[in-house]
């Protein structure tokens, strides 16, 4: 009876082994279940900018994502973000898709900004692997920071008190860096009614700035200025010989941390003829400094020429050999440039090196008068023609 009893209870656990293998096997095969998806915005730091992470997704997601990048398209569907209350016809957010170890970042083009809202959408049937969940979405901010508005506007150029009716473009320059929002709106044009003036400025699909985001360029809408061509028709010129113009700067321009100017800003300036004569090299006038020392070479312009093409148009070297470095000032008026070497001036010939994209303030170039349809965006030649003017250091 034992050995029976015994045989029975074998047989009962190896009946229940082969019951519960395929359970074991099909909980292998499908793997542990998927881990749930969260969203969340990552503030600015050492390691980085702020960004939008991904996280819950399995090592093999991020292996695929990673080993076949989808194309922009796909990801924009995948991974999705746009300031809130926007609706889907707005465009999205713009930036950089980057699938790291556990997770999946989303880095802006142009920073968040701190205290607003963005909605953000990642819909896992997008995946490689399509997962059958739900599209997770979240409303995501960086904790708003009140700042002190501390930005102003230095100058704005030409500083010339009378400008000629066709003047081409000037410059704002701001004492920090500012936001890459278009500068357009916060810039008006008064006349000396206190009316706002109609459409002087051209509306361009790029801005126009330095670097470092300190100077903003605004061009006078060159339809206008030139003669015979239907806005000058229609609007005339912006600017009118005998008035007076105020250029307003609105301190609702926001810097580089997003906070308003800390005030307004006005330049005024009266409007003298037009200026559609081409640059005369020979009506130059260079005072050359003394060998032996640091004092500045000047060189003199009958008229106002264009500030930020002058500060990269002209150099010196020595005649037949190298570059002569030092820096490069610019007196008000825009008619005086200076050059102070980094050394000694030694004895020799020197020769004043211009380049060919040199500008007056009206759009005018070196021997060439400005026109409308040879308008186009600066800087945009690699081997600019130059011209060299000769002088002595004795």
């Amino acid at each position: 009876m034992r050995q029976r009893g015994s045989e029975a209870m074998r047989f009962r656990h190896a009946f229940a082994l082969r019951c519960l293998i395929p359970v074991f096997a099909l909980a292998a095969s499908c793997g542990a279940p998927a881990a749930p998806i969260s969203l969340s915005i990552m503030p600015a730091s050492d390691a980085g900018l702020a960004h939008i992470k991904v996280s819950g997704l399995s090592a093999k997601e991020l292996n695929t994502l990673r080993a076949s990048p989808p194309p922009a398209d796909v990801w924009l569907a995948l991974l999705s973000v746009r300031v809130a209350g926007t609706d889907q016809v707005q465009p999205a957010v713009t930036g950089v898709y980057m699938v790291g170890a556990e997770d999946v970042t989303f880095t802006p083009t142009f920073s968040f900004d701190a205290g607003r809202a963005y909605d953000v959408a990642f819909d896992p049937s997008k995946l490689p692997t399509p997962r059958r969940d739900a599209v997770v979405r979240a409303s995501l901010a960086l904790p708003r920071v009140d700042r002190v508005p501390s930005v102003v506007v230095n100058r704005i150029l030409p500083t010339s008190e009378v400008i000629p009716e066709n003047l081409l473009r000037i410059y704002i320059e701001f004492s920090k860096p500012m936001g890459r929002a278009t500068g357009l709106p916060f810039v008006r044009l008064l006349d000396d009614r206190g009316e706002a003036v109609r459409e002087p400025f051209l509306p361009l699909d790029v801005e126009f700035w330095n670097p470092d985001y300190t100077r903003f360029t605004v061009f006078f809408d060159p339809g206008r200025v030139k003669r015979g061509i239907l806005p000058n028709e229609q609007l005339g010129r912006a600017l009118v010989i005998g008035r007076r113009y105020t250029i307003v700067v609105d301190a609702a321009w926001r810097d580089a941390q997003g906070t308003p100017l800390k005030s307004e800003y006005r330049q005024q300036f009266r409007v003298g003829p037009a200026d559609n004569q081409p640059i005369a090299l020979k009506q130059w006038r260079i005072t050359a400094p003394r060998s032996g020392g640091r004092d500045p070479l000047i060189v003199s312009f009958p008229d106002p020429l264009d500030h930020g093409l002058l500060s990269r148009s002209l150099g010196v070297a020595r005649a037949g050999g190298g570059v002569v470095t030092g820096a490069v000032r610019i007196d008000p008026g825009e008619t005086r440039w200076n050059f102070t070497p980094d050394a000694d001036w030694t004895a020799g010939g020197y020769e004043l090196v211009v380049l060919g994209v040199l500008e007056d303030i009206a759009g005018n170039q070196i021997d060439k008068p400005f026109e409308v349809d040879m308008f186009k965006r600066i800087d945009t030649t690699s081997k600019p023609t130059e011209r060299r003017l000769k002088f002595d250091v004795k």
